[in-house]
């Protein structure tokens, strides 16, 4: 009766362990998931320093991610490289409607952090 219920919390440790969004491991799966899908557009969010509120800014339509072999994410539209972040470093949050995600990183290209959403293609089948 103890091994059953030992094997039963080492299976949900185990689950908690798998979905850990602090683990490298978990964020290069998480990013290769979501790296698949076209972008619809893409959007930096920055705080206004005057009223504290939240500002998006469009930076392109129409675009791609692609991960290379160095374990660096990039995200493209219109031709232009918006966004290139370090996969194990990057915290990536999918929209509850799956419409899109939120990436915070220290951008690799502007040397600065910043919060990047992108919003994916919807193909009907």
């Amino acid at each position: 009766m103890f091994d059953f219920f030992k094997s039963f919390a080492n299976k949900i440790k185990s689950k908690i362990k798998k979905n850990d969004e602090d683990n490298p491991e978990y964020r290069i799966k998480f990013a290769e998931k979501f790296a698949s899908k076209r972008i619809k557009y893409v959007s930096e969010r920055v705080i206004d320093h005057e009223t504290g509120e939240p500002v998006d800014t469009i930076l392109g339509k129409d675009g791609y991610f692609n991960i290379n072999k160095n374990s660096e994410l990039s995200v493209y539209c219109d031709g232009k490289e918006l966004f290139r972040a370090y996969t194990p470093e990057l915290k990536a949050y999918e929209f509850l409607s799956l419409e899109g995600v939120v990436m915070e990183s220290m951008d690799l290209t502007t040397n600065r952090y910043r919060q990047i959403i992108a919003y994916y293609k919807y193909y009907r089948l």
